[in-house]
């Protein structure tokens, strides 16, 4: 494995892990996906600067509920998840972002602890910034930042360092995955976790169906707007000429799926000119680009998943109105 070790000092080190997996470009995706005799687009290419700000917006709105459940259930049970891991001096996380939902359960931990060992894992550089500044807010934190892959980053850490850890998994990130691919995530986890360590994941549960379809279809329309900017971002960095006022967004419940779907959906017969994959693409009226699924679980799914990766549950964390879950795993013994 190539590691470079990018910033050191005394309770900060950042380490870029540069082997990589070849992943296709988004040039290449976007291809495949209007190619598609269904089309498609991946929900990852949502995230540019506006894609970014536009979600942080859509989490502040009344319908979405995800976020400030998950903070609620953090603001009330962080010092219980500490007590419940009392053994644990070292906290992992993945897709850590900002980590501004994580501070909760750091402020916890280091209650009682003189010391405490956090190694945020993310692709993305933000990690950097987000990590100078939990070390000026925390005296008995350390931190090693690792921009890397998940699967990746996890085994490093199981080579370096066999204390035993909470694995963090937070968000409901994990509802972006199909149930193989959430399947597979799990057995990388528990191929790589000690009968010591602990995982916590975060599932948005199913409830009212109006509850979920208003969630994703907020009446200021900023989901709306979040949608179509992928569209906008093809123009931009394609060269695309899609005109997005001939597209609408759309979120549904897909019940028999337990998942909420996203689309865009073409008003109109219309081709589509992308000069940078030399592609012209051609919507019939009503015809949809699938741009996103977010599984909702309910306790059975989640312990089937458990089951399927030899895990099982140790704990579970809700919200008052039960619409989210952290949820503990451990390996079988």
């Amino acid at each position: 494995m190539n590691i470079k070790e990018e910033i050191k000092d005394e309770r900060l080190k950042i380490i870029r892990l540069d082997n990589f997996p070849k992943t296709n470009s988004f040039s290449e995706d976007v291809r495949i996906g209007l190619t598609s005799e269904s089309k498609f687009l991946l929900p990852k290419y949502f995230y540019d600067l506006a894609g970014s700000e536009l979600f942080e917006k859509i989490c502040e709105t009344e319908e979405y509920y995800p976020t400030r459940s998950e903070i609620s259930i953090l603001q009330n049970l962080s010092d219980t998840i500490s007590h419940r891991n009392k053994d644990k001096n070292l906290i992992v996380e993945l897709g850590s972002g900002s980590s501004f939902k994580t501070n909760h359960i750091l402020q916890s931990f280091l209650k009682t602890r003189s010391r405490l060992n956090y190694i945020p894992i993310d692709v993305s550089d933000i990690l950097i910034e987000s990590s100078k500044n939990l070390i000026e807010k925390y005296d008995g934190l350390f931190i090693t930042g690792i921009v890397s892959f998940y699967e990746e980053g996890i085994d490093y850490v199981v080579n370096v360092d066999k204390s035993p850890k909470l694995i963090l998994f937070l968000g409901s990130s994990i509802g972006n995955f199909t149930e193989d691919e959430a399947i597979d995530f799990m057995k990388m986890l528990s191929n790589d976790v000690s009968i010591a360590d602990r995982l916590l994941i975060g599932f948005d549960l199913v409830k009212d169906r109006n509850i979920l379809t208003d969630a994703y279809n907020d009446k200021g329309g900023i989901t709306a707007e979040f949608n179509l900017n992928i569209l906008r971002r093809i123009n931009t960095e394609l060269g695309g000429n899609f005109d997005l006022e001939k597209f609408e967004h759309s979120a549904k419940f897909n019940e028999e799926k337990s998942r909420m779907e996203m689309h865009l959906i073409s008003k109109e017969d219309q081709t589509v000119v992308i000069k940078n994959i030399e592609e012209k693409v051609f919507f019939k009226k009503g015809e949809t680009i699938h741009t996103e699924n977010s599984y909702k679980y309910t306790h059975d799914m989640i312990n089937d998943l458990a089951e399927a990766s030899n895990m099982e549950f140790s704990d579970i964390y809700t919200d008052v109105k039960g619409f989210f879950a952290l949820c503990a795993f451990k390996l079988k013994k």
